[in-house]
């Protein structure tokens, strides 16, 4: 891997993320706009990235994408695990232990994460990367509802909410990579066309809502940068070494130990803010804080480990 190439990227979206944080500011952007904004990605332009990056791929390892969804669902329990471990070492409050595994657990591969593989892997990394976190919706609404929903008894409309456009077209990318499907036509690059507004979209969205956090607050509290540490350090690492114990190739080595290196997840927020939880203040000033950071330590990882 060019880590000149990662550095370049990470500067490039970095930009874009303070293009957005300087339109809010502005009043450019606002709250409405950006629910639009994710509304539009979450829905519409990421799922089509994930169709696009599948139609122009090579059928060839199709057993290798079957695999790499299966580990993904052993991942996430993993990653449960070792998020409870950390928390326990690291001595966070008690009432805050449980946010903060959820925060090691769920990476913002939404926003960044398709962004920065694309760039740098190229367009099959996005369906292989999408493979592997297939389960995050899974486990999203089941494992992280329960953490901010403790008491809550009825669980179909958390498992409808699963059912969105990122799982369903996820499942059609793999069905379209399995049956060995492939497009070079107008329809292949009017979905290209949609899905290559990600990258710009997602990270100037992402600065306009961190535009919206308590920035002194968040920038200041030493816990933040304690937790920045587990999020974007050791769960890569960890994640590398276990790739490297297993014997993954080195291509799915860097997707996973990448991935598994960004921020903290938006939805976490949006989960807390949905159940009214009272732990919104610190998720996000882990999302602020591991946001910016990681634009420092995913070039000096990749420089270290690749």
């Amino acid at each position: 891997m060019e880590v000149s190439v990662l550095a370049g990227v990470m500067f490039k979206l970095f930009m874009l993320m303070l293009l957005g944080f300087v339109l809010n500011k502005k009043g450019v952007l606002d709250e409405h706009t950006n629910r639009g904004f994710s509304a539009l990605i979450v829905n519409v332009t990421m799922p089509l990235l994930i169709i696009s990056s599948v139609l122009s791929s090579s059928s060839e390892n199709r057993y290798e994408a079957a695999l790499l969804l299966g580990a993904g669902m052993i991942m996430y329990p993993c990653l449960m695990l070792f998020g409870r471990i950390m928390a326990f070492l690291f001595r966070f409050p008690k009432n805050d232990r449980r946010v903060y595994e959820c925060m090691c657990v769920f990476s913002n591969n939404a926003f960044m994460g398709y962004p920065v593989l694309r760039s740098v892997l190229g367009d099959e990394a996005v369906f292989y990367c999408c493979m592997v976190h297939f389960a995050f919706n899974i486990y999203v609404y089941t494992y992280g509802v329960s953490i901010f929903a403790p008491n809550e008894g009825n669980r179909l409309s958390e498992i409808k909410k699963m059912i969105n456009p990122g799982f369903i077209f996820g499942i059609i990318a793999f069905i379209i990579f399995i049956t060995g499907i492939r497009s070079s036509g107008i329809i292949y690059e009017t979905v290209y066309m949609a899905g290559n507004l990600t990258s710009g979209l997602s990270m100037i969205t992402l600065g306009s809502v961190l535009a919206m956090y308590p920035m002194k607050e968040s920038l200041t509290n030493l816990k933040y940068y304690k937790f920045s540490v587990i999020r974007l350090i050791i769960v890569p690492l960890v994640s590398f070494l276990a790739c490297r114990l297993l014997n993954v190739s080195d291509y799915y080595t860097k997707i996973i130990t990448i991935t598994n290196a960004m921020p903290v997840a938006n939805l976490v927020l949006m989960l807390a803010a949905q159940y009214r939880s009272d732990k919104s203040g610190i998720i996000t000033g882990n999302i602020l804080v591991s946001t910016i950071l990681s634009n420092i330590t995913i070039p000096i990882l990749c420089i270290i480990l690749f």
